[in-house]
């Protein structure tokens, strides 16, 4: 079976004003549909920002990005905010989840965003919250969950949307070695449930074993590992 690129960046730079080198210096990397991906990399290596790049969340110097095989570069804001909604989710170090919204509403509001019925989006929530072990703490604010917990909710709400892609920014860096084992691993099966493709960043060389590729991003290009 043949599979569909999903990622793919050609010659893609940036600089940043105040820097003598670029932070990405003409990479090159294809990410196809289901492939399980890690770029590891020190900190300030750049990582965060080819993760950027990738989702269109920053303009890239020169080069291009394609997502599905279309050019982020030629959409306007409008439009790159519905092409993230639809095909990508995003878990980063720190959960950001919204303190006055209870764990079941922060879950729901990808699916609200979409247009979703309350009803229908809150349904999908419980669902993927009983999966990951928080059908007990569904009302509760993020104040009253331990950090595990709010990761997990922090990767529910990533999946609610099925999303293709899955950018995962040192998604347990915050988190001892035990939770932070245990809620990547939840992280890898829902994804291979949903099909998903994961593309993580991390300075964790045994996260980063976990996945079926590994590149080593250094100077701002990409090895592989």
């Amino acid at each position: 079976m043949i599979k569909k690129s999903l990622i793919n960046c050609k010659d893609l730079s940036k600089m940043f004003d105040g820097l003598d080198e670029a932070v990405i210096n003409k990479l090159n990397i294809n990410i196809n549909e289901g492939d399980h991906t890690a770029i590891v990399g020190v900190s300030g290596s750049g990582k965060s920002t080819l993760l950027h790049l990738m989702a269109g969340l920053e303009k890239p110097s020169s080069g291009k990005v394609k997502i599905l095989g279309q050019n982020i570069s030629n959409l306007d804001q409008n439009s790159l905010g519905v092409l993230r909604n639809k095909y990508l989710g995003f878990v980063y170090q720190f959960h950001h989840l919204l303190n006055d919204f209870n764990t079941i509403e922060n879950v729901a509001l990808p699916l609200l965003i979409r247009r979703c019925s309350y009803r229908a989006a809150f349904k999908e929530a419980e669902i993927l919250l009983k999966k990951i072990g928080l059908a007990k703490r569904l009302t509760h604010k993020p104040s009253q969950l331990s950090g595990g917990e709010r990761q997990r909710v922090a990767i529910a709400r990533s999946l609610i949307t099925k999303p293709s892609c899955i950018f995962a920014d040192e998604p347990t860096g915050n988190l001892d070695g035990k939770t932070a084992h245990f809620v990547f691993d939840l992280l890898l099966d829902l994804a291979k449930a949903n099909h998903s493709t994961i593309v993580l960043v991390t300075h964790n060389n045994q996260l980063a074993s976990k996945l079926k590729f590994q590149y080593k991003l250094n100077q701002g290009k990409l090895k592989k590992a």
